[in-house]
Order: structure tokens, then C-alpha cells, then sequence
């Protein structure tokens, strides 16, 4: 079994968990400057599947990976630094870089927390053990619960949901094996073309032995010309409760209900989150979220041949932040972006309503 710093307990997919990170948000709230929590990571720029939805349409897929050598040392420095988790996900499919389950390997022996986001074809044979036994959790994109369906939406063919499947069994069978604790999910975005094959998909995931399955909602990047608008909205996410009955203690269908309804006003007027949580792209330029890769406004500095630690204490790098704090209309920010829930909390830790004593 792999060493993980995973503790038994529910997987949590809304909100945030800043209070276990409270020595980070005490040194936070007193002006210092703390090495971030979360890093997401990019190693690819590229992807081999086009989905319709995908946020990343406004920009380019070019085939840049991120160096080994490079991550090798940058590793080292987060490990230093105090870097708790790293998420490779990003704007292309992590495994497209083919050094990926490797770079994963090294995060896991510098005993930073690892996850990973993929469309899940690119797996080989070989791989599902290393990750079963490395990843604290993974998320596969699966958009449509039949082969046809599949393809139409991930723009490909439908022979790779089969694959995609397929390597879904290998890693749940591998985890199975060597006793891993890693929690493997699927992720769904609910779009017209796919809400009739969303329950196949469920009952198809629960035989063959996945954690959850999460629908969410598509969300418009506000670059993206692409759009969706759910028809019968109420009475699709009316049938689709009915999937709870599949919840167990072995799986869980999560419908992400209160990102579903109109978004409310943002509880915050300010990102504050520039701190605790950043994105490196396959460039190895840092940014303040994904939704914001290839806007200068947002990018920190690059790392691929500056130390991190140098491009995050510099005063380039402190000026970014607090110009995003200063001037960023959060307004326009695509809704439940990563960072909302973090800066609703540190907005009222920021700005305490009155009589905080009486809890």
C-alpha cells in the first residue's frame, strides 16, 4: 500500500478545506507571504480528444510538455517550500507528457499529496499499478455513458470509450490488488447531447467498481464561443436524483445540485486566493487559475528556468497579485470557479461580520 497522508473519511467535492490549513491562514491574515497549499499542474498543453465544451478553446492546443529534468528540480523546491498537494490537470491531458506517471512517481517520494484529471485513453499497461499505488485520488472525463454519444461529444472515436473503459477496470482492479486507498472518480458534464446516457453510465460505473460519478454543469468561459442551455432543466435533474439510490458504502452518484441553480452574487468582492492556490502550465508560466492561462494580467512569472521560490518572493510577482486583488471584477469570473469557495472564506476572515464571538 502506498504512504498516504489520506485519513478515512467522506470524499468532499464542494466547498474547501482551508481549516486544516490553518497555520497557513493565520500567517496569511498577518501579511506574510506563505507558499501555496495547492498547485495545479500542466504537464501537457496538448489533448487527443476535442471535447464540444472544453473551457480551453479560446487558446491554442500546441504540443508543449513540461521537461522532466525541470520538474525533477522543481519538485525538490516544492517539497522545501512545504507545497502539500499538486493536481495535474490542466489546459491538455496530462498523459500526453510521457514522462507523466513518472513526474507522479516523484511527487508521491517527496511526500506531496497527488491527483490527477484525465480522459483516462492514454493509459498503458503498466501504468494502472504505479498510479493505483501513487495517486491519493484520480478523476476520469467521461462525457456520455454509450459509445456514440461518447464520440460525438469528446470528438473521437467511439472505439476509445471502450478503451477509456476498459482502463477504468485496470486501475480499479489494480487498487484492489495492492491495496490502495486511492479514490477513483468520474466527472460528467450534463449537456443536452449526453442527459439520456447519464444513468447507463452510472450503473456501468458502479459494477465495475468507481468511488463516484459527479455531474456538473457546463460553464462558459467567457472566450469560449460554444454554449449550452439544458432543455427541461427541472425535470432532467429531477430524474437524475433518482440516481441516489445507487449510494452505498462502495459508491456515490453526486449531482452538483446548487451548481446547477442561477448563481447568486459572489459573497466576496476581491480574489484573494493568489496565495494559497496557483497554476503552472506546460510553459512553466505561473498563473493565478486556469480560466486565466495566457492572460498576462495573471501570470506570475516562469519557472522552467528561474527557481520557483524566486519567481513567487519577487515584486513582480507580489505586484500581480495584489493588482488581481485590486482591480479583478470578480463579477466576470466564470461562475464556481476553483478559487470561489476559498475566497469566500478568506473574504470574511478578511471582513468579520459583528459579534464574531457569539459562534
Amino acid at each position: 500500500m502506498k504512504d498516504s497522508k489520506m485519513k478515512a473519511g467522506t470524499v468532499q467535492l464542494e466547498g474547501n478545506k482551508l481549516l486544516h490549513h490553518l497555520d497557513k491562514v493565520e500567517s496569511w491574515k498577518n501579511g506574510e507571504i506563505i507558499n501555496p497549499i495547492y498547485v495545479a499542474f500542466s504537464p501537457s498543453s496538448l489533448c487527443n480528444h476535442k471535447c464540444t465544451f472544453c473551457v480551453y478553446h479560446y487558446k491554442k492546443f500546441e504540443p508543449i510538455f513540461f521537461p522532466l529534468d525541470r520538474y525533477r528540480q522543481l519538485i525538490e523546491e516544492f517539497s522545501t517550500l512545504g507545497v502539500r498537494s499538486l493536481f495535474f490537470a490542466g489546459d491538455g491531458d496530462p498523459l500526453l507528457n510521457k514522462h507523466c506517471v513518472e513526474m507522479i512517481e516523484l511527487t508521491r517520494e517527496h511526500g506531496i499529496d497527488v491527483a490527477m484529471n484525465t480522459n483516462g485513453y492514454l493509459m498503458k499497461d503498466g501504468d494502472h499499478a504505479r498510479l493505483a499505488r501513487d495517486l491519493d485520488w484520480i478523476r476520469f472525463s467521461v462525457n456520455g455513458g454509450d459509445r456514440s454519444t461518447y464520440a460525438s461529444i469528446h470528438q473521437t472515436s467511439e472505439k476509445d470509450f471502450d478503451k477509456v473503459i476498459v482502463n477504468i477496470e485496470k486501475l480499479v482492479s489494480a487498487k484492489k490488488e495492492i491495496g490502495s486507498e486511492i479514490v477513483i472518480g468520474v466527472q460528467c458534464v450534463l449537456l443536452n447531447e449526453n442527459k439520456d446516457s447519464i444513468a447507463a453510465l452510472a450503473y456501468k460505473l458502479k459494477d465495475i467498481g468507481v468511488d463516484y460519478l459527479a455531474v456538473k454543469p457546463f460553464l462558459k468561459h467567457p472566450k469560449t464561443e460554444w454554449t449550452c442551455e439544458l432543455e427541461n432543466k427541472s425535470k432532467v435533474l429531477s430524474e437524475l436524483t433518482k440516481l441516489h439510490k445507487l449510494n452505498d458504502g462502495n459508491f456515490s452518484f453526486h449531482l452538483r445540485e446548487a451548481n446547477f441553480g442561477n448563481f447568486a452574487e459572489r459573497g466576496y468582492k476581491r480574489c484573494l486566493s493568489g496565495r494559497f492556490m496557483i497554476e503552472i502550465d506546460a510553459r512553466g508560466d505561473v498563473y493565478s487559475c486556469g480560466p486565466y492561462i495566457g492572460d498576462s494580467n495573471h501570470n506570475y512569472g516562469n519557472i522552467l528556468k528561474t527557481p520557483f521560490s524566486e519567481v513567487w518572493q519577487s515584486d513582480a510577482c507580489r505586484e500581480k497579485i495584489q493588482a488581481i486583488q485590486d482591480n479583478l471584477d470578480v463579477s466576470k469570473c466564470m461562475p464556481n470557479c476553483r478559487p470561489n469557495s476559498v475566497n469566500e472564506t478568506l473574504w470574511q476572515l478578511k471582513n468579520p461580520p459583528k459579534h464574531i464571538n457569539f459562534i
